[in-house]
């Protein structure tokens, strides 16, 4: 039987990534499964709208929005389109006849809890016309089916997963390092400044400018910004513990699956973690511990807690290693994903 041909359109360029991951330099997480499909009788590749090189002349946010429209005529050879755009590739390929589209949901929950009537029916309307939009877990799944109606089957799960061969575990003794890694809106830095300004700890945020604005900057803290995926690493597992600190779920700005990554890269790296409990950190995160959002106080015991008391937290790491290799390996997700595919181009 021959392979179902999938192309792969992300929100921006992965050409340097890809490059990286094939020199071992870079964990392939972020390639949603591309490189773990062929045993699987999918063949997927990563292919880029022509207006991103083509349309250079254009204002940035025109050539944004426009450069999904002409990608089902230039995606003719595949059958099916794989990606986290959901704005106007739907229509587009609604338009044309095909491809089919299935969608992998990051945070559309977000938008359209945001989003005016008009925004709200035209985003509805666009998955509509999709092959089926992918939650990351079944809180965001529910919460979707709720916001715009969908039949359950409309709306399936693939969990994410982890480049584990890239993120493992060191040899090296844990330092007093506590760090936080995440550069999405719905992350809390102002909470975590005021959990670890008096702990006895070195303190190391890997963040945007944007997410340190109007915040006090504690004396512990090291800020540090777009690192080499191999520092990245280095900091999991030099780090004593790491903190993936969050808005509430009602929160209206960032993803509603903002710090997935950063749990199952901590995981991964048998790192244990404190994490703010919302609802989909429930389906990544085992044997970490949960705090209340936006609560410092709470935060700052659990830190706390963790680096004072080795046998627990070598308990957390150990939990979180096994879950990843049991659960959220790259393989894991492209298993998840490609009956989907296969559904969707039939």
């Amino acid at each position: 039987m021959a392979a179902t041909r999938v192309a792969y359109v992300y929100p921006n360029s992965r050409r340097e990534l890809i490059a990286q991951c094939e020199a071992g330099t870079a964990p392939d997480t972020h390639l949603l499964g591309l490189n773990h499909l062929a045993r699987l009788g999918v063949a997927a590749e990563a292919r880029e709208p022509s207006l991103d090189q083509r349309g250079r002349l254009l204002p940035h946010r025109v050539r944004w929005h426009l450069r999904e429209v002409p990608l089902p005529w230039e995606l003719r050879d595949v059958e099916v389109v794989f990606t986290p755009l959901a704005n106007v590739i739907p229509f587009a390929a609604a338009a044309r006849g095909g491809p089919p589209v299935l969608v992998y949901n990051f945070g559309l929950n977000t938008i359209l809890r945001r989003a005016g009537r008009a925004r709200r029916r035209l985003l509805v309307e666009a998955l509509r016309r999709t092959a089926g939009v992918i939650c990351l877990g079944a809180s965001q799944r529910d919460e979707l089916i709720e916001l715009t109606g969908f039949d359950p089957a409309h709306v399936p799960v693939a969990i994410h997963g982890v480049d584990e061969r890239f993120f493992t575990p060191g040899e090296e003794l844990r330092e007093r390092l506590v760090v936080a890694i995440g550069r999405d809106l719905a992350r809390d830095y102002e909470t975590f400044f005021r959990a670890v300004r008096r702990i006895d700890a070195h303190v190391v945020v890997v963040v945007l400018q944007r997410n340190l604005e109007g915040l006090d900057l504690p004396p512990n803290v090291e800020v540090r910004e777009r690192i080499p995926y191999s520092e990245l690493r280095d900091l999991y597992r030099r780090a004593a513990v790491a903190v993936v600190a969050l808005r509430s779920a009602a929160f209206a700005y960032g993803s509603e699956g903002s710090g997935v990554s950063a749990v199952l890269e901590a995981q991964a790296s048998a790192t244990p973690l404190v994490a703010s409990d919302r609802p989909i950190i429930r389906d990544y995160l085992a044997g970490g511990v949960f705090v209340p959002p936006e609560d410092p106080d709470a935060l700052r015991d659990s830190i706390v807690r963790v680096l004072d008391d080795g046998e627990h937290a070598a308990a957390l790491g150990g939990a979180g290693r096994r879950r990843v290799e049991e659960r959220h390996t790259m393989d894991d997700m492209a298993a998840g994903l490609a009956p989907l595919m296969k559904a969707a181009a039939s």
